[in-house]
């Protein structure tokens, strides 16, 4: 599968870090096959109004990691910027209109997937999550969006909770979205926020907020992965919690995957909140 990877702004002091692990193949090529068609660049691209720009361009190293930090780019909290692996000898071209596809190694016709973590550290400690993006859903237009058990903290140890949604398009489109969270069991809504193609919509849940109930997110007109972080009070000893959530295809067995999700999405997407 192949994969875009966001290096994300967040607040409260929260360096992202994007360490993207280059592992070697250990199949032999097929005659006629080439070692060098394997080498890859990963190009760091920021979006614009109209358009990418392309920041950065270095070599992967065949075996190894390369690291990327929010802060050695200055990002605000939302802003973001996306890593994308090209091929070596692939043309340059400083502002593309869409985000490149990004390359995978193959050997036949499936996809080596690329690993690559999405870490957090905040008063000297540190957290990872996997860090890819799809490619399917850069792609995509539309879509939908449902989070539900964010996995957020409301114990006495706990300062506050961020859902940072992030969203990716290959085209860049100011179209603003909106993101609405409410509490699942009386449908009270707790806010609505812009979610914005080629983003991190930040939402901020205080742990008396989380305290009232589980909480469901949703948005009706776009795609997005939620990243969900509790942080400890200054006055305790720094813990610091990364979370994810799975989406609905994934309660269901293969056959029922798509009609579920379907079901599920439809009864929140449209219930009416008080």
């Amino acid at each position: 599968m192949s994969c875009y990877y966001p290096l994300i702004g967040l607040p409260r002091g929260i360096v992202s870090r994007l360490r993207y692990s280059s592992i070697p193949l250990n199949q032999q090529l097929r005659p006629g096959h080439r070692h060098g068609r394997h080498l890859l660049d990963l190009a760091l691209y920021r979006p614009l109004e109209d358009c990418w720009q392309c920041i950065e361009r270095q070599p992967i190293p065949e075996a190894g990691d390369l690291e990327l930090q929010s802060e050695t780019y200055g990002l605000s909290p939302g802003e973001l910027l996306v890593a994308v692996p090209l091929m070596r000898d692939s043309p340059h071209q400083q502002f593309p209109a869409d985000l490149p596809p990004p390359a995978s190694k193959r050997l036949d016709r499936a996809p080596v997937a690329e690993r690559c973590s999405l870490s957090f550290r905040w008063r000297g400690i540190e957290s990872s999550y996997q860090g890819e993006y799809p490619l399917r859903m850069a792609e995509r237009p539309g879509g939908t969006l449902v989070v539900f058990s964010p996995l957020l903290q409301s114990d006495a140890c706990v300062q506050t909770n961020l859902v940072a949604v992030v969203t990716i398009a290959r085209r860049v489109d100011p179209t603003p979205h909106r993101l609405e969270g409410f509490e699942a069991r009386s449908l009270c809504p707790i806010g609505q926020w812009d979610l914005r193609a080629n983003a991190c919509t930040v939402v901020e849940i205080t742990p008396q907020q989380a305290a009232t109930g589980e909480l469901f997110f949703r948005c009706a007109t776009s795609l997005g992965i939620p990243i969900c972080l509790s942080l400890s009070r200054d006055d305790l000893p720094p813990s610091l919690s990364v979370e994810h959530t799975h989406p609905p295809t994934e309660l269901f067995w293969e056959q029922d995957r798509l009609p579920g999700s379907r079901a599920i999405k439809g009864s929140w997407l449209g219930a009416a909140l008080r």
